[in-house]
């Protein structure tokens, strides 16, 4: 890391059905870990990671949010939309619904209720 303490942020939020690995992409990129033991969150949670970029002397602190799946916490996390710099959608691709539900759902959710500036959607 830089001699720079302090780090820019960039908030991040994680988006998709329910069981489509959302978790498991968080703790390979945070612990290069990975796990067969699939676990539900509920509602959400918070993992950050800070990078040095050497090519601009930078570090960023990337605060990822990891969000529910399940249809009964679509409203919450309408609230971690609010100032994302990323939004990362993710599906199972042995599940077509999964994909359907990213496209005719969450990336909708994401231009409707994201600031106009998010600069990056994943699918």
């Amino acid at each position: 890391m830089s001699n720079n303490s302090t780090a820019l942020s960039c908030k991040v939020v994680i988006l998709g059905e329910s069981g489509v690995g959302k978790t498991c992409i968080i703790n390979r990129y945070i612990n290069n870990t990975f796990s067969t033991e699939g676990m539900t969150t509920s509602g959400a949670s918070y993992s950050s990671k800070t990078m040095y970029f050497e090519n601009y002397d930078k570090n960023m602190k990337f605060d990822i949010w990891d969000t529910a799946g399940q249809e009964k916490y679509r409203s919450l996390t309408r609230i971690f939309y609010k100032e994302t710099s990323i939004a990362i959608l993710v599906y199972d691709i042995t599940r077509k619904e999964s994909f359907e539900e990213v496209k005719n759902y969450w990336y909708q959710q994401i231009k409707e209720h994201s600031p106009k500036d998010t600069g990056n959607i994943f699918i």
